[in-house]
């Protein structure tokens, strides 16, 4: 399926092919679509980004583009073998596969490195993708799925690693959720915090909702619009730009 204003490509890594949607000009953004799949809402976040004068990737993890599958892939094996769905610290064939893509991205758009932006399911792969050293912006909205409140649901070496060189290079993360989350709790933003400390920015926005920069921007105030979009650009400028 074609998508106005973006490139459609197959990525192939690791012996798995998967379509990738293109758009814009300048640094490389990484942007993975949530449980719900490649939903209009993810499109139009890509469409937004690029607008700023960045090239989005949007990877099509699972299902078609432009659709809101809710919590039906949780059914799908392919989707349990390839993500570890729910696990603690499990190793997932995903995270590989995107960072053979953030790979790709750096090596076509060059600059400083590249961005990542994971969301809910998702979230964690952008610590993820630090195992290369061209991910230079993790941005983590609203990590869930996995049976710990607190844990992140990535292998403990990659944990190791994004802390480490956090730490060594002076990365920061860029984290968002809304204040009562229930699938994102408090406490998965403390394990950023203790891991990452002053380095973790987090922005939490009032209310009880789920996805702060897709299907739920919509119902926040125009003043933490405001701040979540500035907050968003203004990292991805200072790390990229």
């Amino acid at each position: 399926m074609e998508l106005p204003g973006f490139e459609r490509f197959e990525f192939s890594e690791g012996g798995v092919a998967k379509p990738v949607y293109r758009a814009g000009a300048g640094p490389a953004v990484v942007l993975i679509h949530e449980l719900p799949g490649m939903m209009p809402e993810c499109v139009e976040l890509g469409r937004r980004i690029a607008a700023e004068g960045y090239t989005v990737y949007m990877p099509l993890l699972f299902g078609e583009p432009m659709r809101n599958y809710g919590v039906k892939p949780l059914l799908w094996p392919c989707v349990w073998k390839e993500f570890s769905v729910l696990s603690t610290h499990g190793k997932s064939s995903a995270a590989d596969w995107l960072r053979g893509l953030s790979r790709k991205a750096f090596a076509d758009r060059g600059g400083k490195g590249v961005a990542a932006i994971g969301m809910c399911f998702t979230g964690r792969f952008a610590l993820s993708l630090m195992m290369d050293k061209a991910l230079i912006a993790p941005v983590i909205c609203q990590p869930g799925a996995s049976y710990s409140a607190s844990a992140l649901g990535i292998p403990e070496a990659e944990w190791d690693n994004a802390v480490a060189r956090s730490k060594n290079e002076d990365i920061p993360v860029l984290g968002m959720r809304f204040s009562g989350d229930p699938l994102c709790t408090a406490a998965r933003f403390q394990t950023l915090r203790d891991g990452f400390g002053e380095r973790f920015r987090e922005v939490v926005v009032p209310g009880g909702k789920h996805s702060v920069l897709t299907l739920h921007f919509k119902d926040m105030s125009p003043e933490d619009q405001a701040r979540v979009w500035g907050e968003l650009r203004a990292f991805l400028k200072e790390r990229l730009s």
